[in-house]
């Protein structure tokens, strides 16, 4: 046994002294993890490049570019036989992952297998540890030079992303090595850290709105099925030193039971791990639930892989800090105690990047440690969930979703089944028409069934959500959810779907990603070329239209068309018509003739959106959405704003999510002062006084402001408007992300909506307007709670104090116009159905008398 160790021994001995591999503190000239030190972005790439000419056990791809275009890429490590068959072993995952052979095959392929584990790091851009870590996680797998490691490479498939935000990470770490040794050091950047998204960057991962999500999606869901993902994150610097799982209740209903148990399983021991090594302070239940889809591990669940969060207590990005022991906290409102699920607590002292990097690094090997010893069951746990989920899928009511040919907006429907597509959800399209109960589908129409592996993510995403009611007593306030209640997809794009109880005959075909948003430009078109007022890509075309400086009328009484469509020639506009169908297809129908005096013609118009400093995502949100829909607009800093040309400069004005002492004078509202950090003078600041008196100026000259959500205050306040907004203050409406419903009027503000539309709801400006005093001013309220049954899917406690407010203000002081818009209409792109809300505000400055 002796000579056999001896053996072993000298077999590792070699093998690492055949492969030299320089450590990260080598390639970087500095110790990894150490005081105010940071790995960017490009030398964690470089270093991976390196690390893939010089070892056999590691590949880097690089799947694309990011939003501002950085490359991102990807690490896989294993042993070189595993990489060199990476073909089979995903060959192998993707017929477990469905489901569908017999049960001695998915016995000899789990036996066969290799288990794929996906770990994503930093997808926070703040969040800086994990990046760091990534590199010497790396670099202890291409040496290879123990038996633990050994044991790794020969059982598992690590596919590791050392950032999933490469852009916030070079942001954050050059905004770090230029503030350090200010006053400003370890503060983060003071402007979103991802393009658009932000923090929201982690709330995507079910619309897959952005480049990012979209690539790294494919690889997960398309490629690869791993049998676990680990997306690594950190949190408030004073509690709990690390969270693992098990969650939070309460759980989102439909995941499979193994999910949830291999969740527990794998997180406790990574506790235990942890627990032997004294690592001081982890913990698991807390604040972070089980009741959400939105994020990168928790999507994971819904395509029955376990996914687990990490989050480690954060520092100033590399900045050590240190914690008062009577500072402590955690998320159980204990103080420095032990509890079942952190028994060891963590007593203060300094906290340093070394620490984290130490966390992340021992948990992440813990998981590839489970995922060595119960390798062929986590394999043909993927198997059974989805054997079991195909199943019951063909047992249980509903069998079927169908989303019928006939929309509101067809273009936005298909939009939604390429939402599902991107999470390899399986969609068939009727190929004759169908009866199912007493409706009859066209053919054409979409059919999703539940006899498919992902049953659970097709369930939450067309269902409508009812977040429990959880109260630790009979009159304690309500325990609410992580992020949101409600993501039923549907009701926010606005589009129509029926749930199938009994089982579905039709005949059908599968949809391809590569058939949705595709149709023939019409050529035979008549000289006045109608675009439907319903249909967002029609404003996509105006926006781009006007902005290339054509003619487009607008409907206003023409009673052939819908209200506020749009007319355009043939003669002028059919190159710029062509293209945008190329892109967003449009629905055009044309006449020889028109009465033109019904229509009205539009005007260019230049567009300013506001962006405040800090980490203003409802604006980024929106700035996507503008530049989708190529709005001609411009961003606004505070500091433009004082500029001589600002009032005249712009026809129309948009705030979106700064609160009023953020327009004001940069400074957060009171409940989140807390978190507030200091930035440099020209990272600060508001529009001040002298900003307010250019917002009446371009109101006086007959301009528009737009506000949306918490900007609303500012205008209430600042234009005495006679409007309240209830919401303020108000702990009698408890809405935790819901969606709700609301009832439409006709107004130009509201063209092309339906006479319902569901807006999400989550401390929402909700408005209560008054007569005006001035002869020269006017309101209307467009859009309007009903008298019941106000929710649609989530949670509303208090829908009394909502009834018949209002939620849209139109409202013009002589010729100017200040609209406000209570709810994010937006909201992460998943408002595609009151979009047109904020493009009718905005079309509403290209108004010619």
């Amino acid at each position: 046994m002796k000579k056999q160790l001896f053996f072993v021994a000298i077999v590792f001995m070699l093998t690492a002294l055949a492969w030299p591999l320089p450590t990260p503190d080598q390639f970087l000239g500095f110790k990894l993890g150490s005081d105010r030190n940071l790995a960017h972005y490009n030398q964690i790439k470089a270093y991976f490049e390196l690390l893939s000419r010089e070892s056999p056990r590691l590949k880097t791809f690089t799947l694309g570019k990011t939003t501002q275009g950085n490359d991102l890429f990807m690490a896989v490590i294993s042993d070189e036989a595993n990489l060199n068959e990476l073909e089979k072993y995903t060959q192998i995952t993707r017929k477990l992952a469905q489901g569908e052979i017999e049960p001695a095959a998915a016995e000899q392929l789990a036996a066969d297998g290799k288990a794929i584990v996906f770990v994503t790091c930093s997808l926070h851009a703040t969040e800086i540890a994990s990046s760091q870590m990534a590199m010497e996680l790396a670099y202890r797998l291409a040496a290879g030079a123990t038996a633990g490691i050994q044991d790794i490479l020969q059982n598992v498939i690590l596919v590791l992303f050392p950032s999933v935000n490469p852009d916030g990470q070079i942001m954050e770490v050059e905004w770090y090595n230029k503030t350090k040794g200010t006053e400003y050091e370890g503060s983060g950047v003071p402007y979103l850290y991802h393009w658009y998204a932000g923090h929201d960057n982690n709330r995507d991962w079910f619309k897959i709105s952005l480049k990012e999500t979209e690539l790294i999606v494919k690889e997960i869901y398309h490629k690869w099925f791993p049998q676990i993902v680990v997306d690594e994150h950190q949190m408030g610097s004073s509690g709990d030193r690390f969270f693992v799982p098990p969650y939070q209740d309460p759980p989102t209903p439909g995941v499979h039971p193994l999910v949830w148990r291999s969740i527990n399983l794998i997180g406790s021991r990574i506790g235990y791990d942890l627990e032997k090594l004294d690592l001081k302070g982890v913990a698991s239940r807390g604040f972070f639930t089980g009741w959400w889809i939105g994020a990168l591990d928790d999507s994971a669940w819904f395509h029955n892989i376990p996914g687990i969060l990490f989050e480690g207590a954060s520092v100033g990005l590399a900045t050590p800090i240190f914690i008062e022991p009577e500072e402590v906290e955690s998320a159980e409102s204990f103080k420095n105690e032990e509890r079942v699920f952190s028994p060891n607590p963590w007593k203060g002292g300094w906290w340093r990047l070394s620490d984290l990097v130490t966390y992340d690094l021992q948990a992440t090997l813990s998981v590839l440690n489970t995922a060595v010893r119960q390798r062929k069951e986590v394999l043909l746990d993927t198997y059974q969930i989805a054997r079991e989920n195909i199943a019951r899928g063909e047992s249980e009511a509903p069998y079927a979703f169908i989303v019928p040919r006939q929309q509101h907006d067809p273009a936005v429907a298909e939009r939604f089944i390429k939402a599902l597509l991107k999470s390899n959800i399986r969609v068939f399209q009727l190929t004759h028409p169908a009866r199912v109960g007493d409706i009859m589908f066209d053919k054409k129409s979409f059919a999703v069934p539940l006899a498919q592996p992902y049953r659970a993510f097709v369930k939450n995403i067309f269902e409508n959500q009812h977040y429990p009611d959880i109260r630790k007593n009979l009159k304690a306030e309500p325990e609410l959810p992580y992020d949101m209640a409600a993501w039923t997809l549907p009701i926010g794009m606005g589009v129509k779907t029926v749930a199938v109880n009994e089982p579905l005959k039709a005949l059908m075909e599968p949809v391809a990603m590569e058939q949705l948003l595709k149709s023939q430009f019409p050529e035979e078109l008549e000289e006045y070329v109608i675009l439907d007022s319903r249909h967002n890509h029609s404003y996509r075309a105006a926006f781009e239209l006007l902005g290339r400086g054509k003619t487009v009328y607008r409907n206003s009484h023409c009673p052939d068309f819908p209200a506020g469509s749009f007319m355009v020639r043939k003669s002028e506009a059919m190159e710029i018509l062509r293209k945008v169908h190329a892109e967003a297809p449009l629905t055009l129908t044309s006449r020889k003739e028109l009465p033109l005096q019904q229509f009205r013609r539009l005007r260019p118009f230049k567009a300013g959106l506001y962006q405040n400093w800090g980490h203003n995502m409802s604006e980024g949100w929106l700035r996507y959405v503008f530049d989708e829909y190529k709005i001609p607009y411009e961003t606004v800093h505070p500091r433009d704003v004082a500029k001589k040309d600002f009032a005249s400069k712009f026809d129309i004005m948009v705030f979106a999510g700064a609160s009023e002492s953020e327009i004001e004078s940069g400074k957060p509202p009171k409940k989140w002062e807390k978190w507030a950090t200091p930035a440099p003078a020209e990272f600060s600041g508001g529009i001040n006084e002298k900003g307010e008196k250019l917002l009446k100026e371009m109101v006086k000259n007959g301009k528009t402001l737009i506000f949306m959500d918490e900007s609303c205050n500012y205008a209430i306040n600042k234009f005495k408007m006679p409007v309240t907004n209830i919401m303020e203050e108000n702990s009698k409406v408890v809405c935790p992300g819901s969606y709700l419903r609301a009832e439409v009027k006709n107004s130009e503000l509201t063209a092309g909506l339906g006479a319902t539309a569901a807006v999400f709801f989550r401390d929402t400006p909700t408005f209560e307007t008054y007569l005006p005093k001035a002869a020269d001013e006017s309101r209307t309220t467009p859009l309007v709670f009903g008298e019941r049954d106000l929710l649609l899917s989530g949670w509303l406690e208090g829908e009394g104090q909502l009834v018949r407010k209002s939620l849209l203000v139109d409202f013009r002081k002589n010729k100017g116009r200040i609209i406000l818009i209570g709810p994010d209409i937006i909201h992460r792109t998943h408002g595609e159905g009151t979009y047109k809300i904020m493009f009718n505000s905005l079309l509403s400055a290209a108004e010619t008398d």
